[in-house]
This record gives C-alpha cells, sequence and structure tokens, in this order.
C-alpha cells in the first residue's frame, strides 16, 4: 500500500470523526416494588420520551412569571395543610395497594406450583404452609389497604373543593402568563439554528441522540403513582466519546400530581 493511501485510511477517520456530531446517551432508572420478593429495585424506564433542547425551558418560563403583571398566587396555608394532608393520605394508600397486590401475585405463584404436585407429597406441604402463611399476610394487608382508602376518601371528601378551587386559580394564571412560551421557543430555535430533537427510551431505559456539539438541556418526566419526576438538565457535548447521563430520582425535581 502506497504510504499516501496508508495515511488517507488514518486520516478520513479522524476527519470525520471531528467534523461528526456528538453522541448522548441518556439511561432512565426508578425504583420500584420487585412483585416476586416485595422488596424496592432499580428497574429501567421504558417507553420515556426524552427529548434535547437548545434552551432552558425553565429559564423561559422563571421570565416569563417575572415579567407577568400579576404575581404567581399561592395556596393559601390553610388549604396547602390540608392539600399535603390528603397528599399523604394519597400515599399512604398507594403503597398499602402496592404491598397487596405484592402479596396477592405471591400467592397466585405458589397456587400454581401446588398444581404440580400431588396432595401427599412434601413439595405440596411445604407450598401449602406457604400459602397459609401469605394468605393470612394478604388478609392483613388487606385490611391496611382498607383503612388507607377510608382515610383518603374521607379527607378527599373535606377538601377536594377548596382545593381545586386554589388550583383553578393558579392554573388561570399560568395559561395568561406562559401563552407567549410557543412564540418564545421558536424564536429560541431560529436564534440556535437547531431543532428539538427526541427519542424515546428502550425496554433497558436507554435513549441515543446525536446532537450538534454546544450547550444543550434534556427534558423528560415520567409519573409515578402519585408524583411526577421531571428532569431538565444541562449538558456541554462535544464531539468524541459518548456522553452518558442518567437520570433516576436523585436528579429529579419531584413533582406532586393531584
Amino acid at each position: 500500500m502506497k504510504r499516501a493511501s496508508i495515511l488517507s485510511a488514518v486520516l478520513v477517520p479522524l476527519i470525520l470523526a471531528a467534523c461528526g456530531p456528538a453522541d448522548l446517551v441518556v439511561t432512565a432508572e426508578i425504583e420500584r416494588m420487585n412483585p416476586e420478593t416485595g422488596a424496592m429495585e432499580m428497574a429501567p424506564v421504558a417507553n420515556m420520551e426524552v427529548q434535547l433542547l437548545p434552551f432552558d425551558r425553565d429559564f423561559i418560563f422563571d421570565s416569563l412569571a417575572q415579567a407577568h403583571d400579576r404575581p404567581e398566587p399561592v395556596f393559601p396555608e390553610e388549604v396547602a395543610i390540608m392539600r399535603d394532608s390528603l397528599f399523604e393520605a394519597r400515599d399512604e394508600w398507594s403503597t398499602a395497594e402496592a404491598e397487596w397486590l405484592t402479596i396477592r401475585d405471591r400467592l397466585e405463584t405458589i397456587s400454581q406450583e401446588m398444581g404440580q404436585f400431588s396432595p401427599g407429597e412434601a413439595r405440596y406441604r411445604e407450598l401449602f404452609f406457604q400459602f397459609e402463611e401469605e394468605e393470612t399476610r394478604l388478609r392483613q394487608a388487606e385490611q391496611r389497604r382498607d383503612s388507607a382508602f377510608d382515610r383518603y376518601d374521607r379527607l378527599q371528601r373535606e377538601v377536594l373543593d377548596e382545593v381545586n378551587q386554589a388550583r383553578l386559580v393558579q392554573e388561570q394564571w399560568e395559561d395568561e402568563a406562559f401563552a407567549p412560551y410557543g412564540d418564545v421557543v421558536v424564536d429560541r430555535l431560529r436564534e440556535t439554528g437547531r431543532d428539538i430533537m427526541a427519542d424515546t427510551t428502550d425496554a433497558t431505559g436507554m435513549a441515543r441522540l446525536r446532537p450538534s456539539p454546544g450547550e444543550w438541556w434534556v427534558f423528560a418526566r415520567h409519573r409515578v403513582a402519585t408524583e411526577e419526576l421531571y428532569w431538565n438538565i444541562r449538558v456541554d457535548l462535544q464531539r468524541g466519546e459518548p456522553v452518558t447521563l442518567r437520570l433516576d430520582r436523585g436528579n429529579a425535581e419531584i413533582r406532586q400530581v393531584f
């Protein structure tokens, strides 16, 4: 091979790498209850849209809020206390429901395995005793679940109207204050010469984007029972090795979902 050919074979990949896009790998994980063991384990978040924005959306919202002619309304203190009590009761009920479902699934698994043996076999007797123990736990979990729901239902009837009224005032203000958001985004995209990019996490919780180098913000949100995990994280991307960003509860803003 001629020297020029060898040099070309070496330089072309380097030149392409230097001129190519950046490479961002986003992984998303949250803690979930294992239905078999009842233990909390990290699990991937699949089918979650991940957007890559060439602007800070939180900064835009903050700027619009400050520019509005009226300050953002806040929950009256007494209503906020009632709302927080309702959130607490809802979380307690959700946890109790998850516990009950886990034990119920375990009972079904034991029952299916029992069907593989005759009552006279030792393994059947072992499973039978396990089934009785889990059945007792299921009744106890059902009592806790029903009690938690009764408390949540009672609080909901007592405070829902007042909380909804306070939230309605907030939403009306947001509709007014943030009405220009779409126009601001269009202007920002025009200024940067970039577009919003997006990908959806796969079964392993991974999404991959290949933007131009520079400053970007990773935006995603994920609903978990009674709350939303919200991410808006700045990343500085360069050509070269892929950059990996992990999204989890630790770097999310936790927002109550009402």
